[in-house]
C-alpha cells in the first residue's frame, strides 16, 4: 500500500471556541489552553463535524481559436459550519445575539472570533483554526425542539479575512507539532531583469518530518528590495539589476534565498 498512514487522520474529539472581544489574545500554541475571554460551546454533533464550504466568482479569458489564456478570481468568501448540541449561555448568545434572560430580540449578529479545535489521539496531534480576523456567525436552517431527538442547532460562521496582510489572511493555524525550522531552495538565486524564478519552502517538524509549506496559507513572503526583487507565493520576480533577500516565515520560524538580478 502506497502512502505513509501515519498521516492519516482520524479526528476523534473536537471543541469549539468563541469570544466576544476581538482583542482576546489566542493561546500562545496548539499545546496552550484557551485562555480567559474564550467560552466552549460545548457538546458538537460529531457526525456534522467542521464542514468548510469557499466560494468565489471565475472568469475565464480565451484567446481567438479557443485557448485559455487568463482567468480572474473575486468574492472570495469562505463559510465554516458546526452543530451545536447543548443549550448554554454561549449557545444562545450565538443563536439569539443580543437577547437576554427574559427578552428574545431580532437577532443582530456582531463580529466576534472564533476557533475549531480538531485532536487526533492516537497520533497525540491538535490542530487549531483560529480567525484572523473576524466571524459573524448565523443559525443555518432551523431551531428544533421535540421530544424524541436530542436538540441539534447548526451554526455557519461567515469568515473575514484579515486584510491587513498580503494575501488577506483567513485563519491563524495552530499544530501540536512544532515547526522546527524553515529551509528555502536554492538558498541562492540569479535572475535576469523580468525573469520568474520559483523558490519551495519546506518546514521541518518537531518529529524530523518535512512539508512542503510554499503555497500554504500561514507562509508569510517578502522581499529586502521589492525595487530589485519581489516575491508571491514563492515566485520572485526580477525587477531591476540588484541583490534582495527573500524571506519566507511559516509558524514562527523563517528561512532566506539571496536573489541577484543582471
Amino acid at each position: 500500500m502506497a502512502g505513509d498512514t501515519s498521516n492519516a487522520r482520524l479526528w476523534a474529539n473536537a471543541d469549539f471556541w468563541v469570544a466576544d472581544s476581538l482583542a482576546t489574545p489566542n493561546p500562545a500554541d496548539a499545546n496552550t489552553a484557551f485562555g480567559a475571554g474564550w467560552n466552549m460551546v460545548g457538546l458538537l454533533d460529531g457526525d456534522d463535524g467542521f464542514p468548510e464550504s469557499r466560494d468565489e466568482d471565475t472568469n475565464d479569458y480565451f484567446a481567438w481559436g479557443g485557448d485559455i489564456v487568463r482567468s480572474s478570481r473575486t468574492h472570495f468568501k469562505a463559510t465554516k459550519k458546526v452543530t451545536v448540541l447543548e443549550d448554554n449561555p454561549t449557545t444562545r448568545a450565538l443563536i439569539w445575539p443580543g437577547s437576554t434572560s427574559t427578552a428574545i430580540v431580532v437577532p443582530r449578529p456582531v463580529p466576534i472570533k472564533c476557533a475549531w479545535e480538531t485532536r487526533d489521539p492516537d497520533a497525540g496531534i491538535v490542530y487549531r483554526k483560529i480567525t484572523a480576523g473576524h466571524a459573524i456567525v448565523t443559525v443555518d436552517g432551523d431551531v428544533d425542539q421535540n421530544e424524541t431527538d436530542l436538540q441539534k442547532i447548526t451554526l455557519a460562521a461567515v469568515i473575514y479575512p484579515d486584510t491587513s496582510t498580503s494575501p488577506a489572511t483567513l485563519y491563524v493555524q495552530q499544530t501540536s507539532l512544532a515547526v522546527a525550522s524553515l529551509a528555502l531552495a536554492p538558498a541562492t538565486k540569479a535572475l535576469t531583469v523580468g525573469q520568474i524564478g520559483s523558490i519551495v519552502a519546506t518546514a521541518t517538524l518537531s518529529d524530523s518530518s518535512t512539508r512542503d509549506v510554499t503555497l500554504h496559507p500561514s507562509t508569510v513572503w517578502a522581499s529586502s528590495a521589492p525595487a530589485k526583487a519581489g516575491v508571491q507565493y514563492g515566485y520572485v520576480t526580477g525587477a531591476s539589476a540588484g541583490t534582495a533577500t527573500i524571506t519566507a516565515t511559516y509558524m514562527g520560524q523563517s528561512g532566506t534565498c539571496a536573489v541577484t538580478v543582471s
